[in-house]
Parts: C-alpha cells; structure tokens; sequence
C-alpha cells in the first residue's frame, strides 16, 4: 500500500494524518487496516533511492540523468493523495527545506514537488540554468495542468520531472532553442490526444539554496488561441532572450550578491542598454538617502559597508 513507510524509516505525523483521513473517507475500515498495516514487524523492506552525489569532475548531463533517474525511483503519485502541502508563493528557502524533506520520506511525489526536488538536487550545478515550464491542455472536454523544470546548460535546452506518461518528464540538454523544447513537449501532448492552450514561462531560480527571493513562476504566459504559429515560436525566443539579459554573460545565475553589483554598477550594461539606465533610475530613491549623511562620510574611511 502507498501509506506503508519505506525502510522502516518514520514519516511526520502531519504527513500520516492526512493520509488516513483520506482512507478513512474512500475505504471501509480504512484507519484500523492502516494502523494494522503501519504496525506489522513482518512487511518487507522497500527500498529507499539514494539521493544521487556528484564528483566534481561529473559532467552536467549526466548529473540531470543520475537527477532524473532519482525522481523516477520515487514513483508517480497515483493515490489522489498530496503528501507535501507546495505553495508556489513561499520564499525559496522554505521550499528547499519541503525538498528535503521529501528525500527523507521518499513517497511518491507528483510533477509540482518534482520541480522542487529538481531545483533541491541541482543547486551546486551553477552552471546550469533552471526555470519553470507550466502547460496547459485540452482533451475530451476537460481541461489539465503539468509543470517541469526547465534547464539550460551551454546554450542547450532540456528538462526535469515527472508525469505520468514517459515523454513529458524527462528531455535531455539537446535543444538548441527553448522553442525546438516547447514544440517537442507540444508534439508529445498530440501523440496522447492532448491539445496544448497555454504555456507559462518563469525566470531563471537562484542557486542560493538560503534565497528568501519567491520563485517567479510565469514571466510569460502564451495563450496559443491568439498567438500564430510564427509568434509563439517568437515569444519563446524572446523570453530566452529576457533570461539572458537577466543572468549576464555568465554561463549560470549569479549569486544574488553578484546579480545585484551587475544590475546597479555594471558599466557594460548601462553603456549598451537605455533601458538599464532606467532600471537604475528606478532604484535611485533607495539611494537618496546619500546625501543626508555626506557629513558623516570623512568618519568612515576606514569602514567597507555591504549592501
């Protein structure tokens, strides 16, 4: 049974409670059968993936493949249960704690706690970019909602995750566009009868696994209804194009000390794009304050202040 703890290891009560109120509602008896189940000596061990560990000299796509094959090892939910409570508005540092708590526990997750642990397990990967795909499709009337990690390493696309049908989790880092991605995600959605209506696009998560910034989760939103084939496929491009003027030159996000010297000093940037100098402007009135203490100023020249 899916309630049965891997390894013998305990489970939170949090996360038990809420999986014998859902018994208890679907199955006769289901409280008592669960305790019987959760208090028999006699069960077999099951297995506990091991979360995957990396020597330096590892290259990236085989990190993602040894990262991938983690996330298939903890299976699909499949019980209509949620055993992780996600809220997609929490800092990011809470959620890297919700993702370790899941390697700990090791229940089946589905694909929103994939993108967590995804971003959880890749966080030493600087190197490597990392940004939220969300779709949404139509079939039989209804309508469904998927979500992967999306990477980006050496100017190759891929992805991470987890769903119920084999082509659309996992994409290696082989795509030279965001939109050949997109549109291979789209053709796997035709082959199961699935027609694609929107994708949301988020900016790039900081690898700073203590960040309390929240993850931005759709920077851009492609309705496909009011976008031809030529614009969607544009609108992908430019939103890569927004993820690179964000992260900089650099081959990964920044740290988010460096990500803000790039975007307030960065004499490159302020020379070749008027639209930073307007960013600066923005920030201008946080740095009025200057003046008031210039008096003060002589006092401290021996003194590095930090922002």
């Amino acid at each position: 049974p899916f309630f049965v703890n891997r390894g013998g290891l305990p489970v939170d009560e949090p996360t038990w409670e809420r999986m014998w109120r859902h018994v208890g509602r679907i199955h006769p008896e289901g409280d008592r059968g669960a305790q019987r189940i959760r208090g028999a000596a006699d069960l077999p061990q099951i297995p506990i993936p091991s979360v995957p560990v990396f020597q330096p000299s590892t290259p990236i796509p085989e990190r993602l493949e040894a990262v991938q094959r983690y996330i298939r090892e903890l299976q699909y939910n499949h019980t209509g249960t949620q055993f992780f409570e996600i809220k997609k508005s929490r800092p990011l540092t809470g959620l890297m704690d919700l993702a370790k708590e899941m390697t700990k526990e090791a229940l089946p997750i589905k694909c929103l706690e994939a993108v967590i642990l995804g971003i959880y397990l890749t966080n030493n990967m600087t190197t490597l970019d990392r940004f939220p795909i969300s779709f949404k499709t139509h079939f039989s009337g209804n309508y469904f909602r998927h979500i992967v990690l999306g990477v980006n390493f050496g100017g190759r696309y891929g992805a991470l995750g987890i769903s119920r049908r084999e082509e659309l989790m996992y994409k290696a880092p082989v795509f030279r566009t965001l939109s050949e991605l997109i549109f291979d995600f789209e053709e796997a959605y035709r082959r199961c009868w699935h027609t694609l209506k929107k994708v949301k696009l988020g900016h790039c998560v900081s690898h700073d696994p203590h960040s309390v910034e929240q993850i931005e989760w759709k920077h851009s939103i492609l309705d496909l209804d009011k976008l031809t084939r030529e614009d969607f496929r544009k609108e992908l491009e430019r939103h890569a194009r927004d993820m690179r003027l964000k992260i900089g030159k650099g081959t990964g996000p920044p740290s988010p000390t460096k990500d803000r010297k790039k975007d307030v000093s960065s004499p490159q940037r302020g020379q070749a794009s008027p639209h930073r100098r307007n960013s600066r402007g923005d920030r201008r009135p946080s740095g009025e304050k200057k003046p008031a203490d210039s008096k003060a100023m002589p006092d401290l020249n021996g003194y590095q202040i930090r922002v």
